[in-house]
Protein backbone atom coordinates (compact mmCIF):
# COMPACT_ATOMS: atom_id res chain seq x y z
CA UNK A 1 0.00 0.00 0.00
CA UNK A 2 1.37 3.44 -1.06
CA UNK A 3 1.16 6.15 1.70
CA UNK A 4 0.74 10.07 1.30
CA UNK A 5 2.72 12.75 0.91
CA UNK A 6 4.78 11.41 -1.87
CA UNK A 7 7.82 12.62 -2.47
CA UNK A 8 8.58 15.54 -5.65
CA UNK A 9 9.41 13.52 -8.03
CA UNK A 10 8.71 15.81 -11.37
CA UNK A 11 12.59 15.39 -12.09
CA UNK A 12 11.61 12.12 -13.54
CA UNK A 13 11.40 11.97 -16.99
CA UNK A 14 7.93 10.94 -17.95
CA UNK A 15 7.08 8.51 -21.15
CA UNK A 16 4.67 9.15 -23.76
CA UNK A 17 2.90 6.15 -24.07
CA UNK A 18 4.18 2.42 -22.47
CA UNK A 19 2.61 -0.25 -23.94
CA UNK A 20 2.99 -4.03 -21.99
CA UNK A 21 1.82 -7.10 -24.20
CA UNK A 22 -0.80 -9.35 -22.65
CA UNK A 23 -4.41 -9.96 -23.38
CA UNK A 24 -5.53 -8.42 -20.44
CA UNK A 25 -6.60 -11.37 -18.01
CA UNK A 26 -5.33 -11.65 -14.58
CA UNK A 27 -4.55 -14.82 -12.99
CA UNK A 28 -5.26 -13.60 -9.51
CA UNK A 29 -5.35 -10.54 -7.77
CA UNK A 30 -5.22 -8.46 -4.42
CA UNK A 31 -6.64 -10.87 -1.60
CA UNK A 32 -6.21 -13.81 -4.05
CA UNK A 33 -9.52 -12.96 -5.81
CA UNK A 34 -9.35 -13.09 -9.73
CA UNK A 35 -9.24 -10.30 -11.31
CA UNK A 36 -10.74 -9.16 -15.16
CA UNK A 37 -9.50 -6.06 -16.31
CA UNK A 38 -10.67 -6.55 -20.28
CA UNK A 39 -9.09 -3.21 -21.73
CA UNK A 40 -5.59 -1.82 -22.12
CA UNK A 41 -5.19 0.76 -18.73
CA UNK A 42 -4.45 4.49 -19.29
CA UNK A 43 -2.76 6.41 -16.72
CA UNK A 44 -2.66 10.17 -17.03
CA UNK A 45 -0.81 11.97 -14.17
CA UNK A 46 2.50 13.45 -13.05
CA UNK A 47 5.05 10.86 -11.93
CA UNK A 48 4.66 9.75 -8.07
CA UNK A 49 5.33 6.41 -6.53
CA UNK A 50 1.34 5.23 -6.55
CA UNK A 51 1.31 5.42 -10.53
CA UNK A 52 4.61 3.43 -11.05
CA UNK A 53 3.43 1.23 -8.12
CA UNK A 54 0.12 0.70 -10.25
CA UNK A 55 2.04 0.21 -12.99
CA UNK A 56 3.74 -2.81 -11.76
CA UNK A 57 0.72 -4.31 -10.34
CA UNK A 58 -0.85 -3.87 -13.61
CA UNK A 59 1.86 -5.81 -16.01
CA UNK A 60 2.61 -7.77 -13.21
CA UNK A 61 -1.46 -9.21 -14.00
CA UNK A 62 -0.62 -8.88 -18.06
CA UNK A 63 -2.62 -6.21 -18.59
CA UNK A 64 -1.54 -3.66 -21.52
CA UNK A 65 -0.77 -0.40 -19.69
CA UNK A 66 -0.33 3.04 -21.29
CA UNK A 67 1.25 6.13 -20.28
CA UNK A 68 0.26 9.87 -21.14
CA UNK A 69 1.67 12.18 -18.73
CA UNK A 70 -0.79 15.30 -20.66
CA UNK A 71 -2.10 16.68 -23.86
CA UNK A 72 0.76 16.21 -26.75
CA UNK A 73 0.61 12.29 -26.79
CA UNK A 74 -2.80 11.44 -25.97
CA UNK A 75 -4.71 11.59 -28.96
CA UNK A 76 -1.84 9.49 -30.78
CA UNK A 77 -2.41 6.94 -27.64
CA UNK A 78 -6.19 6.54 -27.94
CA UNK A 79 -6.68 6.42 -31.68
CA UNK A 80 -3.89 3.52 -31.82
CA UNK A 81 -4.74 1.75 -28.43
CA UNK A 82 -8.40 2.60 -27.94
CA UNK A 83 -8.41 2.13 -23.89
CA UNK A 84 -11.87 1.31 -22.80
CA UNK A 85 -10.50 2.46 -19.16
CA UNK A 86 -8.23 5.18 -17.63
CA UNK A 87 -6.73 6.11 -14.27
CA UNK A 88 -6.59 10.65 -14.33
CA UNK A 89 -4.82 12.09 -11.39
CA UNK A 90 -5.91 15.47 -10.32
CA UNK A 91 -4.12 15.43 -7.35
CA UNK A 92 -2.79 19.35 -7.22
CA UNK A 93 0.72 17.98 -6.65
CA UNK A 94 0.55 15.51 -9.72
CA UNK A 95 -2.47 16.98 -11.68
CA UNK A 96 -2.45 16.04 -15.41
CA UNK A 97 -1.94 19.72 -17.61
CA UNK A 98 -4.61 20.86 -19.46
CA UNK A 99 -6.11 19.02 -17.25
CA UNK A 100 -9.86 20.14 -19.00
CA UNK A 101 -8.70 19.19 -22.86
CA UNK A 102 -7.45 15.94 -21.20
CA UNK A 103 -11.07 15.14 -19.75
CA UNK A 104 -12.47 16.24 -23.19
CA UNK A 105 -10.41 13.46 -24.95
CA UNK A 106 -11.17 10.91 -22.64
CA UNK A 107 -15.02 10.91 -23.44
CA UNK A 108 -15.14 11.87 -26.72
CA UNK A 109 -13.74 10.01 -29.45
CA UNK A 110 -15.79 6.79 -31.23
CA UNK A 111 -15.28 5.12 -27.31
CA UNK A 112 -14.54 6.94 -24.58
CA UNK A 113 -13.52 5.77 -21.43
CA UNK A 114 -14.40 4.70 -18.10
CA UNK A 115 -11.92 6.93 -15.56
CA UNK A 116 -11.32 6.14 -11.90
CA UNK A 117 -10.11 9.80 -10.49
CA UNK A 118 -7.96 10.47 -8.30
CA UNK A 119 -8.05 13.32 -5.79
CA UNK A 120 -6.45 15.21 -2.93
CA UNK A 121 -8.04 14.59 0.22
CA UNK A 122 -9.21 18.21 0.61
CA UNK A 123 -10.90 18.13 -2.62
CA UNK A 124 -14.30 19.90 -3.01
CA UNK A 125 -17.60 17.90 -3.65
CA UNK A 126 -18.10 20.49 -6.61
CA UNK A 127 -14.47 19.24 -8.14
CA UNK A 128 -15.50 16.03 -7.99
CA UNK A 129 -18.82 16.18 -9.37
CA UNK A 130 -17.36 18.66 -12.04
CA UNK A 131 -15.31 16.45 -13.44
CA UNK A 132 -16.84 12.64 -12.55
CA UNK A 133 -19.49 11.48 -14.93
CA UNK A 134 -21.74 8.22 -14.72
CA UNK A 135 -19.53 5.00 -15.43
CA UNK A 136 -16.80 6.87 -13.44
CA UNK A 137 -15.49 6.26 -10.31
CA UNK A 138 -12.94 7.74 -7.73
CA UNK A 139 -10.96 8.17 -4.66
CA UNK A 140 -10.19 10.84 -2.05
CA UNK A 141 -6.83 10.97 -0.38
CA UNK A 142 -4.08 8.46 -0.14
CA UNK A 143 -3.66 6.27 -3.12
CA UNK A 144 -4.49 2.09 -2.25
CA UNK A 145 -3.25 0.30 -5.08
CA UNK A 146 -4.92 -2.83 -4.13
CA UNK A 147 -7.86 -0.75 -4.03
CA UNK A 148 -7.32 0.68 -7.23
CA UNK A 149 -7.01 -2.84 -9.00
CA UNK A 150 -10.50 -3.78 -7.61
CA UNK A 151 -12.00 -0.49 -8.55
CA UNK A 152 -10.14 -1.17 -12.33
CA UNK A 153 -11.80 -4.57 -12.44
CA UNK A 154 -15.56 -3.01 -11.51
CA UNK A 155 -14.91 -0.17 -14.25
CA UNK A 156 -14.40 -2.99 -16.85
CA UNK A 157 -16.90 -5.71 -16.14
CA UNK A 158 -19.82 -2.88 -15.85
CA UNK A 159 -18.50 -1.73 -20.04
CA UNK A 160 -21.05 -2.94 -21.92
CA UNK A 161 -20.27 -5.73 -24.48
CA UNK A 162 -18.14 -4.85 -27.16
CA UNK A 163 -17.33 -6.39 -30.07
CA UNK A 164 -14.49 -4.13 -32.01
CA UNK A 165 -16.23 -1.15 -32.28
CA UNK A 166 -19.94 -2.44 -31.58
CA UNK A 167 -21.97 -1.96 -28.86
CA UNK A 168 -23.80 -4.45 -27.94
CA UNK A 169 -26.55 -4.55 -25.25
CA UNK A 170 -29.75 -7.06 -24.89
CA UNK A 171 -30.80 -6.95 -28.82
CA UNK A 172 -29.34 -3.81 -29.82
CA UNK A 173 -26.17 -3.48 -31.46
CA UNK A 174 -24.06 -0.46 -32.92
CA UNK A 175 -21.26 -0.08 -34.76
CA UNK A 176 -19.24 2.75 -34.51
CA UNK A 177 -17.16 2.27 -37.76
CA UNK A 178 -19.92 1.34 -40.03
CA UNK A 179 -22.00 3.70 -38.65
CA UNK A 180 -25.19 1.56 -38.02
CA UNK A 181 -27.52 0.43 -35.83
CA UNK A 182 -29.95 -2.90 -36.04
CA UNK A 183 -32.26 -4.55 -32.82
CA UNK A 184 -33.19 -8.14 -33.23
CA UNK A 185 -31.49 -7.31 -37.01
CA UNK A 186 -33.86 -4.87 -37.96
CA UNK A 187 -31.94 -1.61 -39.85
CA UNK A 188 -32.63 1.58 -37.92
CA UNK A 189 -31.79 4.83 -39.55
CA UNK A 190 -30.84 7.66 -37.16
CA UNK A 191 -29.73 11.31 -37.26
CA UNK A 192 -26.02 12.26 -36.08
CA UNK A 193 -27.33 13.60 -32.96
CA UNK A 194 -29.70 10.24 -32.51
CA UNK A 195 -26.35 8.17 -32.98
CA UNK A 196 -24.53 10.30 -30.34
CA UNK A 197 -26.88 10.19 -27.98
CA UNK A 198 -27.60 6.37 -28.18
CA UNK A 199 -23.79 5.69 -28.16
CA UNK A 200 -24.02 7.34 -24.86
CA UNK A 201 -26.58 5.62 -23.79
CA UNK A 202 -25.26 2.12 -24.80
CA UNK A 203 -21.88 2.85 -23.14
CA UNK A 204 -23.18 3.05 -19.82
CA UNK A 205 -26.15 0.66 -20.18
CA UNK A 206 -27.80 0.00 -17.17
CA UNK A 207 -26.51 3.42 -15.63
CA UNK A 208 -28.93 6.46 -14.89
CA UNK A 209 -27.58 9.68 -16.63
CA UNK A 210 -28.59 12.63 -16.01
CA UNK A 211 -30.27 15.23 -18.22
CA UNK A 212 -27.25 17.48 -17.13
CA UNK A 213 -24.40 14.68 -18.30
CA UNK A 214 -26.47 13.92 -21.69
CA UNK A 215 -26.60 17.81 -21.97
CA UNK A 216 -22.44 17.80 -21.50
CA UNK A 217 -21.42 14.95 -23.44
CA UNK A 218 -23.91 14.66 -26.46
CA UNK A 219 -23.77 18.83 -26.79
CA UNK A 220 -20.73 19.88 -25.12
CA UNK A 221 -23.34 22.79 -23.56
CA UNK A 222 -24.32 24.17 -26.68
CA UNK A 223 -27.78 23.97 -25.12
CA UNK A 224 -27.24 25.04 -22.13
CA UNK A 225 -30.37 25.57 -19.56
CA UNK A 226 -32.28 23.75 -22.53
CA UNK A 227 -32.84 20.65 -21.44
CA UNK A 228 -35.92 20.16 -22.83
CA UNK A 229 -33.82 19.12 -26.20
CA UNK A 230 -32.92 16.17 -24.37
CA UNK A 231 -36.29 14.81 -23.78
CA UNK A 232 -36.70 15.57 -27.50
CA UNK A 233 -34.10 13.50 -28.98
CA UNK A 234 -35.32 10.64 -25.96
CA UNK A 235 -38.28 10.60 -27.64
CA UNK A 236 -36.50 10.99 -31.34
CA UNK A 237 -35.03 7.51 -29.85
CA UNK A 238 -37.82 5.69 -28.54
CA UNK A 239 -40.00 5.86 -31.61
CA UNK A 240 -36.73 4.54 -33.80
CA UNK A 241 -35.73 1.25 -31.55
CA UNK A 242 -39.09 0.75 -29.31
CA UNK A 243 -41.41 0.81 -32.26
CA UNK A 244 -43.44 -2.44 -32.06
CA UNK A 245 -40.98 -3.95 -29.51
CA UNK A 246 -39.97 -3.88 -26.06
CA UNK A 247 -38.50 -0.85 -24.41
CA UNK A 248 -35.36 -0.23 -23.84
CA UNK A 249 -35.02 3.09 -22.54
CA UNK A 250 -36.34 4.01 -19.47
CA UNK A 251 -37.41 7.25 -17.44
CA UNK A 252 -36.03 7.45 -13.67
CA UNK A 253 -38.10 10.37 -12.27
CA UNK A 254 -36.11 13.03 -10.77
CA UNK A 255 -32.89 11.18 -12.04
CA UNK A 256 -32.05 10.94 -15.67
CA UNK A 257 -32.60 8.16 -18.43
CA UNK A 258 -31.15 4.53 -18.09
CA UNK A 259 -30.77 2.06 -21.22
CA UNK A 260 -31.23 -1.55 -20.48
CA UNK A 261 -31.66 -5.02 -22.04
CA UNK A 262 -35.41 -5.21 -22.89
CA UNK A 263 -35.46 -8.84 -20.41
CA UNK A 264 -33.55 -6.74 -17.90
CA UNK A 265 -35.77 -5.82 -14.59
CA UNK A 266 -37.65 -3.16 -15.24
CA UNK A 267 -39.42 -2.56 -11.95
CA UNK A 268 -37.61 1.54 -11.65
CA UNK A 269 -38.32 3.95 -13.71
CA UNK A 270 -40.99 3.71 -16.90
Amino acid sequence: MTTEPEPDSSSQPAPSAVTEPGPGVSAGGPEGLGLRISSPVLICGGPSPSKSELTARLRSLDVKVLDSPGVEHLEAVLSAEEPRVAVLDVRARRRVPELRQVVGMLRGGAVGCAVLLWFDGDAEPHEILDLRRAGDDHTIGTVDVEDTLIRLHLLSEALPEEAGDRFLVGDLELDVAARTVTRAGRDIDLSDTEFRLLRLLMRHARTVLSKTEILHEVWQYEFAGQANIVELYISYLRKKIEVGMPKMIHTVRGAGYVLRPADADTSTGR
